[in-house]
């Protein structure tokens, strides 16, 4: 008979082997993992991060021996039910995996009632190349840190963001590299910004929104610089570029250390309307 426990992320005992590296000490994000345990056994895991009202499943880990016996589903299930009944809106799955797991991944998570949003293939440029190359240059004035800005100009420019409708909304603030984000300043108004958070060794660059190519490149000028200050010359900059121009701008600025790996695949499910149907 199995079973489905908490499991302290921090301390995960006979879990660390299924749970290695997925939830880094200073990822964004309130950690959550569960076990499947079978005969005292730990046979499974899943690791997931609370961020704003979204949980992001990080992790579907299942012993070898283990597979197809419906672990993996009971684990992805119980943190949806979990994490509806505590108020989270939506449930979120990146699946970035060899073609073979991928499939299996994928299926696992149709199976679980979520649906396919988008994919994406992940970019790297490392760090040394950028701050070489035409990012290299002075910082311009308008682009400040985002942790000097107030939380009021923050607030206002994400509600103007919103109601503009212009698509992919902006991410939780919560554990994003405060001094290493940007934000563009126009006549004191925040017009633009480019986020970054940590992702284990390397950095992950979240979001970036900005009006012309001079606050794009101011942006990524400021940011670049600021990343060298913080972080090695080997850190790999990951981006998942969602658009063809996305992709093309991570080409121009890496050269021939540009790489493109393997496409991430974006799986979603509503919970909040799941939490009011069954009230």
């Amino acid at each position: 008979m199995t079973t489905v426990v908490s499991i302290d992320p921090r301390h995960p005992g006979a879990y660390a082997p299924l749970l290695a590296g997925s939830l880094p000490a200073d990822e964004r994000g309130v950690p959550v993992a569960l076990g499947c345990e079978e005969e005292g056994r730990a046979r499974a895991a899943l690791t997931a991060l609370c961020v704003g009202e979204d949980v992001i499943i990080r992790r579907v880990s299942v012993d070898g021996t283990c597979r197809r016996r419906g672990m993996g589903t009971a684990l992805v299930q119980a943190l949806c039910e979990a994490a509806a009944a505590s108020g989270a809106r939506r449930a979120e799955a990146y699946v970035s995996l060899s073609e073979q797991e991928q499939e299996a991944a994928c299926a696992l998570f149709r199976a679980c009632g979520f649906g396919e949003e988008e994919s994406a293939p992940i970019c790297t440029v490392p760090l040394s190349v950028l701050a070489s190359g035409p990012l290299g240059g002075p910082a311009p004035r308008q682009a400040v840190p985002l942790e000097n800005i107030p939380a009021y100009k923050l607030r206002a420019f994400q509600a103007a963001y919103a109601r503009a409708g212009r698509g992919a909304e902006l991410p939780a603030l919560r554990g994003l590299l405060g001094q290493e984000s940007m934000v563009w300043l126009e006549n004191g108004e925040i017009t633009g910004c480019v986020l970054f958070a940590p992702s284990g060794q390397d950095v992950e660059l979240v979001w970036l929104y900005a009006s012309g190519t001079q606050a794009v490149r101011g942006l990524l000028s400021a940011a670049c610089r600021a990343l060298s200050r913080s972080f090695p010359p080997e850190t790999l900059v990951r981006a998942a570029t969602l658009l063809p121009s996305e992709t093309e701008l991570m080409r121009r600025l890496g050269g021939g250390s540009f790489r493109q790996e393997s496409e991430i695949r974006v799986f979603t499910r509503q919970l909040r309307e799941e939490e009011e149907a069954a009230g």
